[in-house]
């Protein structure tokens, strides 16, 4: 799981859309379909993921500001209260992450993975990794340590 979500944020990082793809595929079972369980705990370390990078960029800088989130799609930024309702989800889940509150992210994770259709699964993964790699751009234009990815603890995940 870390190998496919590090793929993936790596592959966003240079703007490699089908790498991602590529990477998520990975986790197909034998009817080729990504199983729940597979998807939510992708999610989890995506979602921690970029909550720790920008916990990590506010602690260093002493500023809330410094922490940028941004949806975008193809014209360009989305405001928030715009966005997609599983978009919203999963932005707020990264927000509970980045202020130390992974119980709530799991909960915004499995409300998000709840409501979407299946065939949106993957939009929601695909705003996970797009927030990750925009914290981890970030991290790295301000000198900010880039942590390694981790998986959760087993028994908080929905």
């Amino acid at each position: 799981m870390l190998g496919v979500a590090a793929a993936m944020v790596a592959a966003a990082r240079r703007g490699d859309l089908d790498a991602a793809v590529g990477a998520l595929l990975r986790l197909r079972d034998s009817d080729g379909h990504i199983p729940r369980e597979d998807m939510c705990l992708l999610l989890a370390v995506l979602v921690r993921y970029a909550g720790r990078l920008l916990n990590g960029i506010v602690s260093a800088h002493g500023d809330p500001a410094t922490a940028k989130l941004h949806l975008a799609d193809e014209n360009g930024p989305v405001p928030v209260d715009r966005a997609a309702p599983a978009d919203r989800t999963i932005l707020r889940a990264v927000l509970a992450a980045m202020h130390g509150h992974p119980e709530d992210a799991d909960m915004h994770i499995a409300i998000a993975l709840e409501h979407a259709e299946s065939r949106d699964h993957s939009q929601l993964i695909g705003r996970a990794v797009e927030l990750a790699s925009g914290a981890v751009r970030e991290a790295e234009r301000l000198r900010v340590p880039i942590p390694a990815l981790q998986l959760p603890p087993q028994a908080v995940l929905p």
